[in-house]
C-alpha cells in the first residue's frame, strides 16, 4: 500500500472548512434558530438519503474490490504458469530448452518492468505480446518422438495457453471501462454531497455541537469518497497492485537447474 497523497488531506480539510463556514452562515438564519420545520418529515427524508448512500457505496466498494482482487489473482496464475514452463522444459534438448527459458525470462521481465507501468494508463505492452507469441511458437517446435516428449510438450503448451488467457484477463481488468461502475461512482459522490448538504439546507442552527457534527461528517465522507475513487484504480494510487508475482518468478528462475 502506498502513502496517502497530499491532495487527499487537502480534500478532507477543504470539505470540513467549507461545511463549517456554510453551517455557521446558514445556522444564523431565523428559521434555523427557531427550528420552524417539520422534523419528522425531514428526518424521514434524511433517513432515505442515508440508506441510499450506503447501498450505492456498498455496491461500488464490493465491485471495485472484487475486480482489484481478480487482477492480482490473474497475475499470480500467469506467473505460476511461467514458472511451470521453466521447470517442464528442463529435460528438453539443450537448444530448445535454452531458447524457451530465455523467452520466458524476457516475457516475465517485460511485464514486471514495463507493462505493469503501462497498465497505469490503461495500455498494454505490444512487445510483451510479441514475446509471448514467439514463446508459444518455440514450444511447438519441441520434439515429440517419444511418449514422454509428447506429454512434456502438451503440458508446456497447456501452461503457455494459461499464460495467454491470464494475461488477456489481466489486461481486460486494467484497460476496460465499466458503465455500471461509473454510475455507481457518481452516485457515491452525489450521495456524499447530499449527506452534508441536506442538514445545511433544512436549517441546522449554528450551535457548536451542530457545527462539529457536520464538520466531522464532511471529513469522513470526503475521505470515503477519496478511498472509493482509489479502489477503481487497481494499478495505481494508494492501494495499487504490484508485480510481486512476476518478480518472485524471476527470482525462482535462477534457482531452477
Amino acid at each position: 500500500m502506498g502513502v496517502v497523497p497530499g491532495y487527499a488531506y487537502v480534500l478532507v480539510v477543504a470539505a470540513m472548512v467549507v461545511s463549517a463556514v456554510v453551517m455557521i452562515m446558514v445556522g444564523r438564519r431565523k428559521r434555523a434558530r427557531e427550528g420552524t420545520y417539520n422534523a419528522e418529515a425531514l428526518s424521514f427524508v434524511g433517513g432515505v438519503l442515508n440508506a441510499l448512500f450506503i447501498v450505492v457505496l456498498a455496491f461500488y466498494t464490493v465491485i471495485t474490490w472484487t475486480e482489484a482482487d481478480a487482477s492480482e489473482r490473474h497475475a499470480e496464475a500467469e506467473a505460476s504458469s511461467l514458472v511451470e514452463i521453466y521447470w517442464q522444459v528442463a529435460s528438453s534438448p539443450g537448444p530448445e530448452r535454452d531458447q524457451i527459458r530465455a523467452l520466458v525470462k524476457e516475457y516475465t521481465s517485460e511485464v514486471a518492468d514495463r507493462e505493469w507501468v503501462m497498465l497505469h494508463d490503461k495500455k498494454a505492452d505490444q512487445k510483451a505480446d510479441d514475446v509471448l507469441v514467439a514463446l508459444r511458437a518455440e514450444i511447438t517446435r519441441l520434439p515429440a518422438e517419444t511418449d514422454r516428449e509428447l506429454a512434456t510438450k502438451d503440458q508446456v503448451l497447456q501452461n503457455a495457453r494459461a499464460v495467454a488467457d491470464e494475461r488477456r484477463s489481466r489486461i481486460e481488468q486494467a484497460t476496460g471501462d465499466s458503465s455500471l461502475l461509473t454510475i455507481l461512482l457518481w452516485g457515491t459522490i452525489i450521495g456524499g454531497i447530499l449527506m452534508v448538504a441536506f442538514p445545511l439546507v433544512i436549517g441546522f442552527s449554528a450551535d457548536l455541537r451542530h457545527v462539529l457534527s457536520i464538520v466531522g461528517l464532511a471529513g469522513v465522507l470526503a475521505f470515503t469518497l477519496y478511498f472509493a475513487i482509489e479502489l477503481d484504480q487497481p494499478f495505481q494510487g494508494l492501494i495499487k497492485a504490484e508485480p510481486v508475482s512476476f518478480r518472485t518468478a524471476l527470482a525462482e528462475f535462477n534457482r531452477i537447474p
